[in-house]
């Protein structure tokens, strides 16, 4: 005798054990993840430069005085002229297949491309080169019987008739497929937020970083690892555990503050390439970017969606003078809150498609709001690196470039839509 079921997330296992109990097969019908593999050799071999692309699900964003570099996620790099912030224009793609992340220090991209980190140097940003590269920098690559590494999943929908004590059907059914697992311990995630920025050539930091690049090395952060990087010929030095759901990583001048979805996590880097643990600041679960600031830090728990569990939406102001026993100081009720930066004394905030909250800093432990522009929707904000008058915003729809006078209006000077 067969039956009929369809499985759907959290009645799996109530429905798995009430089908299956007393038959030997069970029809199942279920999202099933399908491996996707190539061959690394020929990715690696990718020829860097190519023609113009449409922007089509923009992930990171760097702002020079002269460009913009634009990520495609999984795909690449735009490149434009924004030498007039008023008219942005096309330039070139970089190719940099399985790319979400990306950092830019001292004339360098560092970009993680499925599961190697790459360096390209674009001191002449007309004629860009990868000048190293660290393979299998988290795990080891996933490979088939044929030597084909896996670079993804695609997702169908099948029927399948099911042997009740065939695990690893039921392992693919419950989504614990042993070859997704690996794959996502080897490789950097999509971030929760879906457009943000890098930096920019300022020095200027964004909030919702993966890789970073500090005291001359390079450090980034998967769902649970860590890995450092020497910059010195790009020279992998080590990779460990720190703990599950990692999703930010920011360096101050000896730590790296590495936000998740229950804790912050502070590593000292006085030997840089040895970071030790340093101190925790545990909180409700929630996706979080930390953005410290010598003795304070600043975090957004945002809550409210599938990559982003729980019932919490705040800004959190810590006293991280002690970072062994960091402690709240200030917490603010928020809509949705995602990146944030702060420009001189004003704080800003991006409240999703809820629009940009304004901040009064001037004491970094007791924030005043100042404005709140609902007209704004606003994932990540940064300021343009030479000229003060300028913000660059990455909301749901396009990424703005706009004029900011003293009472903080906005006028839009360009627009680039997604």
């Amino acid at each position: 005798m067969k039956i009929k079921v369809l499985y759907i997330l959290f009645a799996l296992p109530l429905l798995w054990w009430s089908c299956s109990k007393d038959f030997g097969t069970t029809e199942v019908t279920y999202n099933k993840a399908i491996a996707i593999y190539e061959d690394l050799n020929e990715i690696r071999n990718t020829p860097l430069v190519e023609g113009l692309r449409e922007i089509s699900d923009p992930g990171k964003v760097f702002v020079s005085d002269e460009f913009l570099l634009i990520g495609e996620e999984r795909k690449g790099i735009h490149v434009l002229d924004n030498s007039d912030p008023t008219h942005p224009a096309h330039v070139s793609f970089l190719n940099v297949p399985g790319n979400k992340e990306f950092f830019v220090a001292d004339g360098f991209i560092y970009a993680e491309s499925y599961y190697d980190m790459i360096k390209i140097d674009i001191s002449d940003i007309n004629s860009p080169k990868i000048t190293g590269r660290v393979e299998n920098y988290f795990e080891s690559t996933q490979l088939n019987g044929q030597g084909d590494a896996v670079i993804g999943f695609r997702y169908e929908i099948v029927t399948e008739e099911v042997e009740d004590d065939d695990q690893s059907i039921w392992n693919s059914i419950y989504n614990y497929d042993e070859v997704l697992y690996d794959y996502n311990r080897s490789v950097i995630p999509h971030s929760a937020v879906p457009a943000s920025f890098a930096g920019s050539s300022n020095k200027a930091i964004g909030s919702v970083n993966r890789i970073t690049k500090a005291k001359g090395h390079v450090y980034a952060v998967n769902n649970e690892r860590i890995s450092v990087i020497s910059d010195n010929n790009l020279r992998l030095i080590k990779s460990f555990y720190i703990a599950s759901r990692m999703e930010t990583i920011y360096p101050t001048s000896d730590y790296l503050f590495i936000g998740g979805t229950n804790s912050v996590e502070i590593f000292s880097i006085v030997d840089p390439s040895d970071p030790f643990h340093a101190g925790s600041f545990w909180h409700p679960t929630s996706c979080d970017p930390v953005y410290p600031l010598e003795d304070v830090a600043y975090l957004t728990l945002r809550t409210g969606d599938e990559d982003c569990p729980g019932d919490i939406n705040s800004l959190v102001t810590l006293d991280i003078s002690n970072v062994s026993a960091s402690s709240i100081v200030q917490q603010i009720e928020m809509e949705s809150p995602y990146g944030l930066t702060l420009i001189n004394d004003k704080l800003y905030v991006g409240e999703g498609e809820y629009g940009l909250k304004i901040f009064d800093a001037t004491d970094r432990y007791n924030l005043h709001l100042l404005k709140y522009d609902s007209s704004l929707p606003a994932y990540d904000i940064i300021q343009h690196p030479s000229r003060s008058d300028i913000v660059l915003i990455a909301g749901p729809q396009g990424f703005g470039q706009y004029d900011v006078n003293g009472d903080d209006e906005f006028s839009l000077l360009s627009w680039i839509a997604y």
